[in-house]
């Protein structure tokens, strides 16, 4: 075996393990704002709630294009993040609110379905799409109001630097929190 038939061995070898190589991890911090004003439309009400997280996994995006790959994950667990952002926003609302299991009496659900980016990739420029799902259920004696609420945002011919988009995930969720939290019918059921 000539040293050319050796080089060429190597260097099918090389990409080989570059393109069946590590993902590389992106940590974000999910730290969406509250998008509410102070309110006492609570009226001091205690009020149950809890978040369940029905996402097959933790993962935000993962992408993979030639010999990148790469994929973005929240530094802490979504449900956690959520569970204390809720609380916060049922206090802003003038409620007290408990971190219970759900109960037919006086209770919130939050269930989330779903949050994504999608990227995709341009000469020296980026599109970003970021989507979050979720569905509210709140149960007040025998009434009960529960909705599905959707958020998505794009930035178009954005410079990579800003990759993994940290600032527009969170951003996209506060958007989502603040459908959740005006909807009259909601926040009717809750203060019932």
């Amino acid at each position: 075996m000539g040293f050319p038939t050796v080089l060429s061995s190597l260097f099918s070898l090389l990409i080989a393990l570059l393109s069946t190589g590590c993902t590389i991890q992106h940590k974000v911090l999910i730290d969406p704002s509250l998008p509410i004003h102070d309110s006492k439309i609570g009226n001091n009400m205690a009020i149950s709630f809890y978040v369940v997280d029905a996402r097959k996994s933790n993962l935000i995006t993962k992408w993979e294009k030639d010999l990148r790959k790469f994929s973005v994950y929240p530094q802490n667990d979504i449900k956690d993040i959520f569970s204390l952002k809720i609380h916060q926003i049922l206090n802003k609302l003038g409620f007290i609110p408990k971190h219970h299991k759900y109960t037919n009496n006086n209770s919130l659900k939050i269930k989330i379905l779903n949050i994504k980016s999608e990227y995709i990739n341009k000469v020296h420029k980026m599109d970003v799409n970021v989507q979050a799902k979720l569905r509210a259920t709140c149960h007040n004696n025998r009434q009960k109001y529960s909705n599905i609420y959707f958020s998505k945002k794009n930035r178009i011919a954005i410079t990579p630097t800003t990759f993994p988009n940290e600032n527009l995930i969170n951003a996209n969720l506060s958007e989502l929190l603040r459908k959740v939290f005006t909807d009259t019918q909601l926040l009717t059921c809750l203060s019932s």
